[in-house]
């Protein structure tokens, strides 16, 4: 599995541009005002029926749901137990606990409520942070005073890597530190083999959040086995999808080409969201300073 910012590729085939056997879906794109209208949403669906913590949907790509998440409260703790827990801080800021034991569990599908988390580890979580709370792990969120703590989640089904792979985990990255790694990235981009540079913002093997600094051009790329979230650190660029994808190569895993034909373009600015299914071809075109996380999905 792998994470937002962007990736992969196939041999080069005699055809100069690839036909596609079956139409892949479309991306899904929820850009900045969408974004707003959703925070809006839950604002008015928490005030019309009160709720420490109101969902609702951002994209909706089964088996996957990216939620927004408004925190106004301390809200039921839970322990996940078919996936670890993707959490982008969009707003605000609060205390996340992880670890431990529930208290007063009980048990709710695949997750396990309570009323507390004892023995747990906090940390105060702000605005642009990166967190991934793994499977069968506690934990619980208190918003600080005033503004509500509004936050971007998806559970992401959770296998143990292959042995000898995997490293060690990589839970959180703040938002303080992101600064950083976008200079080491743009540092690297002139040397880099591809079209970007990259680091890592989360790693909890097989799962891994990207961050990718782009190049002015990027390379059309069809992904066979897996479809990709992202999410616009900074900057702006473009994301045409769709279409055919020309001059292509077989890289293995993936499908890589010159451009695509009959593409459909995203204009992507930071605070954006796109999820581009498995076998939809897609690149990124910057003019600018153009960050991406990214989160392939099965």
């Amino acid at each position: 599995m792998r994470i937002f910012l962007l990736a992969s590729a196939l041999a080069a085939l005699a055809a100069p541009v690839l036909a596609q056997s079956a139409a892949p879906a479309p991306a899904i794109v929820i850009n900045g005002g969408q974004m707003a209208q959703i925070m809006a949403k839950a604002a008015a669906d928490q005030a019309a029926t009160p709720t420490p913590n109101q969902h609702e949907t951002i994209i909706s790509a089964a088996p996957y749901s990216l939620s927004l998440e408004r925190r106004t409260a301390k809200a039921p703790a839970a322990v996940h137990t078919m996936g670890a827990e993707l959490m982008i801080v969009l707003q605000g800021s609060g205390t996340l606990t992880t670890g431990g034991t529930i208290v007063n569990p009980v048990t709710n599908g695949a997750n396990i409520n309570g009323s507390d988390v004892t023995g747990g580890t906090p940390q105060q979580i702000v605005k642009g942070d990166f967190i991934l709370v793994p499977e069968n792990t506690a934990h619980m969120i208190v918003p600080d005073g005033g503004a509500p703590l509004q936050l971007a989640t998806m559970v992401i089904p959770h296998s143990p890597a292959p042995a000898g792979r995997g490293g060690a985990p990589k839970l959180i990255t703040h938002a303080s530190e992101i600064p950083a790694m976008m200079d080491k990235t743009r540092a690297a981009l002139p040397g880099a083999a591809r079209f970007f540079a990259g680091d890592t913002l989360l790693s909890l093997a097989p799962i891994r959040v990207g961050l990718e600094y782009r190049s002015p051009k990027g390379i059309a790329s069809v992904h066979k086995n897996d479809g990709e979230f992202m999410y616009v650190i900074a900057g702006e660029g473009h994301i045409p999808t769709g279409g055919v994808v020309v001059n292509p190569k077989d890289t293995g895993a993936n499908i890589d080409g010159d451009t695509m034909e009959g593409a459909t373009d995203h204009l992507m600015k930071a605070g954006d969201f796109i999820f581009v299914p498995k076998g939809l071809p897609h690149v990124a075109v910057t003019d600018c300073v153009f960050v991406l996380a990214t989160l392939p999905v099965q």
